[in-house]
């Protein structure tokens, strides 16, 4: 992930020179605590903290730990969570235009194809706009490498998908399996493994190659397919306007609204 980036979005809302109190923020990750990813962005958490001498704290939460990682946009429009960073293609069943944006299949290449799309390329402003109806601010994009696809029988081509009990993320990703013959199941990535281990899924499109193979994937599914076949997912850091707003009741009239 590109912390550095990341980092620096959110300090620059978050001025440290404006804000006249200390402000923390609940914030839900999809992804385990265990994952890798997870200890990324853990790590991108304290970084916001030190850049702002410690008037901002992000209380990173695992997936599930407060709702599902489908419901974050709900709950941050109650008030139960400040914030997420999350996989964006999980918010399709609202506007199929997350699963198209949040999984463009057979996309990219590398992780610097999609984030130059984002900041360049116009993706910014359209996750903007995507997440206004919902009145949250979107802060920045990140992204885990090129995906990688475990399975427990051989698959060779497109053919071998036919009747495979899959786990693929929602929207866009699912639709393209599910032409090819396939049968796409909807889990969180905390529970592949397991669904795999108990025989609830074949196969999945779930991380990169080194994840699957930390997390012994590869070991109950030993026919993987590297690189899969989705690319790979934008990764989210957004936020309720409304917290946003808050904050920015702490800047002087010589300063910039929060978040604008």
């Amino acid at each position: 992930m590109k912390k550095t980036l990341l980092t620096a979005a959110i300090a620059t809302l978050v001025s440290t020179s404006a804000l006249a109190a200390d402000f923390t923020f609940k914030f839900q990750s999809s992804d385990p605590s265990g994952d890798l990813n997870y200890k990324i962005q853990e790590q991108w958490a304290e970084r916001v903290e030190q850049m702002t001498d410690g008037r901002v704290e992000i209380h990173l939460l695992p997936n599930g730990a407060v709702v599902k990682h489908t419901e974050t946009l709900d709950a941050m429009r109650m008030g139960v969570l400040d914030g997420h960073v999350t996989a964006t293609g999980f918010f399709s069943g609202k506007d199929p235009a997350f699963g198209l944006i949040g999984n463009t299949v057979g996309a990219w290449s590398s992780t610097d194809q999609l984030l130059t799309y984002m900041n360049y390329g116009g993706g910014n402003e359209l996750m903007e706009a995507l997440y206004a109806p919902y009145n949250v601010q979107f802060i920045g994009a990140s992204s885990t490498g090129v995906e990688s696809f475990v399975s427990k029988v051989p698959v060779n081509g497109v053919d071998d998908l036919k009747g495979l009990k899959l786990r693929a993320p929602e929207g866009l990703v699912q639709q393209v399996f599910a032409a090819a013959g396939a049968s796409p199941v909807n889990l969180p990535g905390s529970e592949v493994f397991t669904g795999l281990s108990k025989g609830v899924i074949d196969a999945a499109d779930y991380t990169v190659f080194s994840t699957n193979q930390q997390a012994g994937m590869n070991d109950i599914a030993p026919h993987p397919v590297q690189p899969g076949f989705h690319s790979l997912p934008l990764i989210d850091i957004s936020m309720s306007k409304k917290k946003v707003g808050q904050a920015a009741s702490g800047y002087s009239k010589n300063h910039q609204g929060f978040g604008t």
